[in-house]
């Protein structure tokens, strides 16, 4: 099935179900601190898969002019309501599995300074090389290209679908793929976990690998972010651990997501 038939039937309840989440807005906060450190005010910057527009939203505010786009329209509206008062926002479509010319994100022809893809819309692929090749006509030289991608070995998954018997779910990411069912969606969506390795090999013959760092570590993935906020004692417990180490490059492979970026080569 396509990207956008899937992510179309999360959107209406996914800043409920997400983004307003406290474990999702601290690990967002997370993301634009790193943002912050290589972006500034008058830069333009494309975001794949921008879902609802939280990060586009941050970036606008920052004075920084994006590009937003996603595969599912309905993501799309969501988040052109959001960026509406900031006229140095585009919202466009744009298919990850189908890349279109590099000359539609850069009209002008000046490169772009970064790219941005948080909480995994790359894992929508299996092949990485294309996507690569494509950023290093959009970016320039010196650019920054930053992803948030779910990893294939989730410690907290395996932990804790493997305590509840469910043994599927547990291993999924070790397999290297999976499945994703959205509710009221009849086909599935195929999700990819590559690891860091993969990523970089990848990117290498035009990219330098610059930061990894792991993005959720003692913080669970989203399917059980209820069973811990629901306990405030073991949430700031959870999060303190993440503050003290859960930006190790040597712990990111065991973690949700692991953040990673990229600097443009000459």
């Amino acid at each position: 099935m396509s990207q956008p038939q899937a992510f179309d039937s999360a959107a209406p309840t996914y800043d409920a179900d997400f983004t307003q989440s406290p474990i999702a807005r601290y690990l967002r906060e997370r993301v634009h601190l790193q943002l912050g450190q290589h972006f500034r005010a008058g830069d333009r910057v494309l975001e794949l898969g921008c879902g609802t527009g939280e990060d586009a939203l941050w970036l606008a505010a920052q004075g920084i002019h994006v590009l937003a786009t996603d595969a599912s329209e309905t993501m799309l509206d969501i988040t052109r309501a959001k960026v509406a008062s900031y006229l140095q926002v585009q919202v466009e479509k744009l298919d990850l599995t189908v890349l279109p010319d590099p000359r539609t994100v850069s009209r002008d022809g000046r490169l772009l300074d970064g790219v941005l893809s948080n909480f995994g819309p790359l894992n929508v692929l299996d092949d990485w090389q294309p996507l690569a090749a494509w950023l290093a006509r959009c970016v320039k030289p010196g650019g920054v290209v930053a992803f948030g991608v779910m990893g294939p070995l989730c410690l907290w998954e395996i932990g804790w679908h493997g305590l509840h018997g469910d043994w599927k779910t547990a291993l999924r990411r070790l397999r290297g793929h999976a499945v994703f069912q959205p509710p009221g969606v009849s086909e599935p969506l195929a999700i990819f976990y590559p690891p860091i390795g993969r990523l970089k090999a990848d990117f290498a013959p035009h990219f330098r690998c610059k930061h990894v760092a792991s993005l959720g570590l003692f913080l669970p993935p989203s399917d059980v972010y209820g069973v811990i906020e629901r306990r405030p004692r073991l949430l700031w417990g959870l999060t303190d651990l993440e503050e003290r180490f859960g930006r190790s490059a040597l712990l990111a492979r065991f973690a949700d997501h692991y953040w990673i970026e990229f600097e443009r080569g000459a």
